[in-house]
């Protein structure tokens, strides 16, 4: 207090004079008095300065984030103010109109409390600082925004966003062909049947397609009925070329009886023959001349008996050749027969030569 503070002193009356007074002033000041050897009364007294100053302007700020769905919080507080001031807070919408506040507000001490804040909650907010000699104000404007976004969850946003777009024209291109694929599909049903529904063409195609797969069927049956036809075919040629072997069988043995009566007129012939003996030397020549003649009838008989062989060789082939070469074994046997009655038109002329002699 120096320089600003005079004590006066007069009598009985005592006077501080302060000047230049500020709020740091405002306080309880005392005074005492001290008479010598007197201690009884009141010895001291005490009063309180109270320096009057306006509010200074209030500083409104935020805490929170203003964002969709978030709470936030308003204050207003002014330096300087005595007495202490107090703070009122008003609300304007954006249009600049006196407004509510909305349900759940709390305000105290300068704080306007909002929660669960939207679109709507923005506007303009106006805090009031008042005292016992004056008033301040301050003025905040909110405005909420779906809430602050970094380049990463932005990017990650694009991304999807482009994702999205390109899965769905695939989808769309997909079900496009998929559309178009039926609609011809339907046309074309309709040209062949009469325009009728393309379910029920559907139907019939599908009815088409087992008739055709029925015939393929029927078809391969008909193959096989016919190989079938074809193996009995070969079972009944079969069945001929045993007839034939049977039939060949029986001319054997027709053949087989031929030789037996000629062995029997041999027999009959032989004992003519031994009577003859002895004229056989006389006759020489001739005997030789008829020697020579049977072996050219031998060579023929070789020569049967080498085709016999060759066609003997392989019984199966045999077997299956026997209706091809069954008639030149019947020559052969006519031959055989021939040269047998040459041989007894030999013998025959000898028994006459003998007789004759």
């Amino acid at each position: 207090y120096e320089g600003r503070a005079i004590m006066e002193i007069d009598g009985q009356t005592s006077r501080l004079h302060l000047s230049k007074v500020t709020m740091k002033d405002s306080r309880r000041y005392q005074c005492s008095v001290m008479i010598p050897n007197d201690d009884e009364g009141t010895t001291a007294a005490t009063t309180s300065l109270l320096v009057l100053v306006p509010p200074s302007p209030p500083i409104c700020r935020i805490q929170g984030e203003a964002a969709y769905w978030h709470n936030v919080t308003l204050t207003c507080m002014s330096n300087e103010g005595s007495p202490i001031p107090v703070y009122e807070w008003k609300s304007y919408s954006v249009k600049n109109t006196p407004r509510q506040f909305p349900p759940k507000t709390i305000e105290k001490d300068g704080a306007l409390s909002l929660f669960n804040i939207s679109r709507d909650t923005s506007g303009f907010y106006i805090c009031t600082s008042t005292n016992r000699i004056g008033s301040a104000s301050c003025n905040f404007t909110l405005a909420v925004t779906p809430g602050n976004m970094n380049i990463g969850s932005t990017a990650g946003i694009i991304v999807g966003v482009l994702a999205g777009v390109v899965l769905l024209g695939i989808v769309i291109l997909c079900y496009c062909k998929k559309k178009g694929k039926k609609e011809k599909y339907a046309e074309g049903g309709k040209e062949r049947h009469d325009g009728k529904g393309s379910d029920v063409d559907s139907q019939r195609y599908q009815e088409d397609q087992q008739d055709r797969r029925r015939g393929s069927r029927d078809r391969l049956d008909d193959e096989r009925s016919h190989y079938s036809g074809s193996q009995d075919r070969l079972d009944d040629q079969r069945n001929r070329s045993s007839g034939s072997r049977d039939r060949l069988d029986d001319q054997r043995g027709r053949y087989g009886g031929s030789r037996d009566r000629l062995d029997d007129q041999r027999d009959r012939y032989r004992g003519s023959r031994d009577r003859l003996d002895d004229q056989r030397d006389r006759y020489g020549g001739s005997r030789d001349r008829l020697d020579d003649q049977r072996d050219r009838y031998g060579g023929s008989r070789d020569r049967l008996d080498d085709q016999r062989n060759h066609y003997g060789g392989s019984r199966d082939r045999l077997d299956d050749q026997r209706d091809r070469y069954g008639g030149s074994r019947d020559r052969l046997d006519d031959r055989r027969d021939r040269s047998a009655g040459s041989r007894d038109r030999l013998d025959y002329i000898d028994d006459q030569n003998k007789n004759r002699y």
